[in-house]
């Protein structure tokens, strides 16, 4: 039987209470550029993998089963979601939940269909309650006039408790206004959170005359012990602490509530949302077994390309396989055990240092192994499940290659078989196996959804890098066109002949050729190839902007227009252009005023601290395997250190050189000009000295203290 699921149903089972708050991280999520799909962060890939969102997993399974593949191929004319603010170093490689299931489903959209609160609730039911009072034709005028009036003076009472009370003012005669009367207390009750004061009063009305009144009343008998199970487990911070704060004994009150009414309507008004609150029931009981078989089959017949499956599948991970609450999130169905295996298998990331990994105890080969009669009818999912484990907890690579046979050559993928494609791929590196750099060129030509191709190019690319073969990517005929895996390996693999070429590589992307430059440069400046920085200067754009050096990387404009409009001058100390200055140097790499006049450049255009082209990504990551581009950056620092020590300093030269270097641990005590920090005592004599040698310089008076 195909089960009707609408958005309604779900958010009835997804909603635990109205003061249940939904927490998100209020920051950007900086990905990993590696396949490596083992732990647990804050972005995901479209491969299935342990570490992804347990959602995503979910919905990419789901998708596959129903024989759908990524809606929105690229190559069918598809284009990738928008990216929200934390997703934009996403590139087309990572995503995330918000991003998949725009993609995958663009008609979800939470923040549109977010729950309205209790009191915005019980003024949108008051329709079906004018409509009730309609249909009773024992109801008289006045009466109906008076239960409206009093309805919508609730109503406001529900946003607003400092007006006055309502019902005790209200006067009926007869029987079916008195019901519908006490339909108005209860309700009163409900929507000020009087759980048990509501279910006293909706039980008292199961057996009342008007069948409107009879059927609400039994169906929010169960609503209201519902609401008194999770009365006391939201914090006062809004948020839910675990079911060992539930009542109990009003869950059972509300499972068996559901029951009655669902046995004597089993077609009623409010079937619909009943069996949305069995789930809520389940879930509040603690009866995970039960839960997990429902959402299992709500899983497996619910259609697989409507808002209405993000909302059931946020639900199941949040009651059912994310919970703490829930001792084994493996006794579901086929789906959900897939989803809580590979969450099982969550290990440390071996390239983040801080990692200390994912779950305490990974999946045991032999707990999966027992697993086999469950995937009887899904032997490709089950050596996926078992080529997962063979790569991330044992690291048995020849057995992933043994499990997952080579099928590199398809036309088109469904995300479980391109996520064994992958895998497969993934383990051939790790084998050092000569064919991986064809593997993945094969594999290249179906992957034709999104995010599968750019996928395969950081495969591929990696594969490149680490095998000195970086001219290739950037070749005229490269099959790798993704620019943020490119400019990833410009910023911190390319040497200076391969940055200028895709600097001039008018085939390409401006932003990519503005990145290629800039790093050029920058790295022609830092490491003394000055002569080099001088004649690439003139290849900056006229209308090249000066701002943003920070935002290097994150898709905003690349800030080139530094090293033609910088600032050179500023505090009392004269330099030229930095062309000038570079100039200079390239005919005298000691010259004294022009050193000066590079750490001016530095300081006054905000590099201080700018690392992001000096620190190499871990080994393990896109631009870590290789570095073309020789020489260490020449901090600040170091240059006022060595003209101090350069006798052919002048004096003014020299003051301005000690005051500089003390300041550049004003005012926090902490080195601002990078390099070899100098201990205090140093700093002590450079600042005793200054004063000692030079007591009339300006630089003199203008320093103080030193720090």
């Amino acid at each position: 039987m195909r089960l009707r699921l609408t958005r309604g149903v779900i958010m009835a089972g997804l909603l635990a209470s109205s003061g249940v708050a939904l927490a998100c991280a209020d920051t950007g999520c900086e990905p990993a550029w590696s396949l490596f799909g083992g732990a647990l962060a804050c972005h995901n890939r479209v491969v299935i993998a342990p570490g992804n969102d347990s959602r995503l997993n979910l919905l990419a399974l789901l998708r596959d089963s129903a024989g759908l593949g990524l809606t929105g191929g690229v190559a069918t004319g598809g284009d990738y979601p928008k990216h929200a603010y934390d997703e934009e170093d996403f590139g087309h490689v990572f995503l995330d939940w918000g991003l998949a299931t725009r993609g995958w489903v663009p008609e979800a959209d939470p923040l549109a269909d977010a729950p309205p609160g209790p009191c915005e609730r019980f003024k949108a039911a008051s329709p079906a309650f004018t409509a009730a009072m309609a249909a009773n034709r024992a109801l008289g005028e006045a009466e109906r006039g008076a239960l409206t009036t009093a309805r919508e003076k609730l109503v406001a009472r529900c946003s607003d408790s400092a007006l006055p009370t309502v019902l005790p003012q209200v006067r009926v005669g007869s029987a079916p206004a008195k019901a519908f009367l006490g339909y108005l207390a209860a309700s009163d009750a409900f929507y000020g959170a009087r759980y048990d004061e509501a279910a006293t009063g909706y039980r008292a009305l199961a057996g009342a005359s008007d069948p409107w009144v009879a059927e609400t009343a039994t169906y929010m008998v169960a609503r209201a012990e519902l609401g008194a199970a999770l009365a006391k487990s939201i914090n006062e911070y809004g948020f839910f602490d675990g079911l060992k704060t539930v009542d109990k004994a009003a869950a059972l009150r509300g499972k068996a509530a559901l029951a009655d009414y669902l046995k004597a309507w089993p077609k009623g008004r409010y079937t619909d949302s009943a069996r949305g609150l069995e789930r809520r029931a389940l879930w509040l009981a603690g009866d995970f077994p039960a839960l997990g078989q429902r959402y299992e089959s709500l899983l497996a017949s619910a259609p697989k390309d409507g808002a209405p499956i993000v909302d059931l599948i946020n639900e199941a991970d949040g009651k059912y396989l994310s919970t703490s609450d829930n001792p084994d999130p493996r006794g579901g169905g086929l789906l959900l055990l897939a989803a809580a295996d590979l969450k099982a298998m969550r290990v440390a990331d071996p390239d983040d240092r801080y990692d200390t990994g994912g779950a305490e105890t990974p999946l045991d080969v032999a707990a999966l192994g027992s697993q086999q009669a469950a995937f009887m009818r899904a032997p490709a999912l089950y050596a996926f499940l078992q080529a997962n484990h063979a790569f991330y907890v044992a690291k048995d690579y020849a057995r992933v290659l043994q499990l997952i046979p080579d099928d590199a050559k398809r036309t088109a993928y469904t995300p479980l078989a391109f996520s064994r494609q992958v895998l497969r791929g993934q383990a051939l590196a790790a084998k050092g196996d000569p064919n991986e750099a064809g593997f993945w060129l094969e594999l290249m030509g179906g992957a034709k959804a999104l995010w599968q191709r750019p996928t395969v190019e950081l495969g591929l690319a990696m594969n490149w890098e680490r095998h000195g073969k970086l001219a290739q990517v950037f070749a005229a005929d490269s099959p790798i066109t993704d620019s943020d895996v490119r400019e990833i390996l410009l910023a911190h693999s390319a040497g200076p002949a391969l940055l200028r070429s895709a600097a001039l590589d008018g085939a390409r992307p401006r932003h990519e050729r503005d990145a290629a430059l800039f790093t050029l440069l920058y790295k022609q400046l830092s490491r003394g190839d000055y002569a080099g920085f001088a004649a690439n200067l003139p290849l900056v754009r006229a209308d090249a902007q000066p701002e943003g050096i920070w935002n290097i990387g994150a898709g905003a404009p690349v800030a080139i227009g530094l090293f033609s409009k910088g600032r050179t001058a500023g505090g009392g100390f004269a330099c030229p252009t930095i062309d000038a200055t570079a100039r200079a140097l390239a005919a005298n790499p000691r010259d004294v005023h022009a050193r000066l006049c590079l750490g001016e450049f530095w300081r006054l255009n905000g590099f201080d601290g700018f690392t992001a082209l000096d620190t190499a990504p871990p080994r393990g990551r896109l631009g870590g395997a290789a570095n073309d581009y020789r020489g260490a950056p020449l901090a600040r620092g170091a240059i006022y250190a060595s003209v101090i020590g350069d006798p052919r300093s002048t004096p003014d030269e020299r003051a301005y050189a000690l005051f500089r270097a003390v300041s550049c641990y004003a005012p926090s005590g902490y080195n601002g000009c990078g390099g070899v920090d100098a201990p205090v005592a140093q700093r002590k004599a450079w600042f005793d000295r200054l004063r000692r040698e030079f007591p009339k310089s300006a630089w003199t008076q203008k320093l103080k203290y030193y720090w």
